[in-house]
C-alpha cells in the first residue's frame, strides 16, 4: 500500500482534475446542496463542486492532502471542508446527509453500501474506477482494487441507473476508456 502522505506531498491541489463520470454528466448537477468527495484525494472533485455552489466535504486517509485541500480552499475562498478519515476501517457513523457523493479511483468493497447510507432521498451517487484487467499498467494491479463485471450495477441495484458505462480491456477507438467504470444512480 502506497504512502499517501508521500504521494501527495508531491502534488497540488491545482493540478487535481474531476473525474471524467462528473464532468460528462455535469447537466445532472444541481446548483448546490452538500456534497462528499470520498477517498478525496487532493480533492479535484470537490473543487470543481465547490466551483459549483455545493458545500463540499472531502475525506481521505492522507493528512497531507487534507492540510493541502482546506490551506487551498481558504485562499480561493471555496466551500471545501476537508478532513482525515480512515475510509477502510472506520468511517463516519453519518446517515442521509450528502445531495451528491462522487468517488473516483478508489474501491473498498465493504463500505460500497455506505455510499448508499450518506446520501440522501433523491441523492447522487458518481463512482468512476477501475475494473477488469489492467491496461498498459494503468490502476492497480490487484484484482481486488479493480471492480468485477457489472459490479456496481448488483451492489446499487436499488438506486435508479441513470448513467453506466463499463470498457474492458479490448475497447478501442477514440473514445474507449480501457479499464475503467463510469455509474451514476440516484437514490
Amino acid at each position: 500500500m502506497p504512502d499517501w502522505n508521500a504521494v501527495y506531498a508531491e502534488k497540488t491541489v491545482t493540478n487535481a482534475t474531476p473525474a471524467e463520470v462528473l464532468t460528462i454528466n455535469d447537466h445532472l448537477l444541481s446548483t448546490g446542496g452538500n456534497a462528499l468527495d470520498y477517498a478525496s484525494g487532493l480533492a479535484g472533485n470537490g473543487t470543481y463542486l465547490a466551483a459549483k455552489g455545493y458545500q463540499v466535504s472531502a475525506w481521505d486517509l492522507s493528512e497531507t492532502a487534507v492540510d493541502k485541500i482546506n490551506t487551498y480552499a481558504k485562499i480561493h475562498e471555496l466551500d471545501i471542508q476537508a478532513a482525515c478519515y480512515d475510509l477502510e476501517n472506520n468511517v463516519p457513523q453519518i446517515k442521509n446527509k450528502f445531495d451528491l457523493v462522487v468517488v473516483s479511483c478508489f474501491l473498498h468493497r465493504e463500505t460500497l453500501r455506505y455510499l448508499y447510507d450518506v446520501l440522501k432521498k433523491n441523492g447522487l451517487l458518481f463512482y468512476q474506477t477501475f475494473s477488469g484487467l489492467p491496461v498498459n499498467g494503468q490502476g492497480p494491479s490487484r484484482e481486488s482494487f479493480r471492480l468485477r463485471k457489472n459490479e456496481l450495477l448488483g451492489v446499487f441495484s436499488d438506486m435508479q441507473l441513470l448513467f453506466y458505462r463499463e470498457d474492458d480491456e479490448s475497447a478501442t477507438g477514440e473514445n474507449a476508456r480501457q479499464g475503467l467504470t463510469y455509474f451514476v444512480a440516484k437514490k
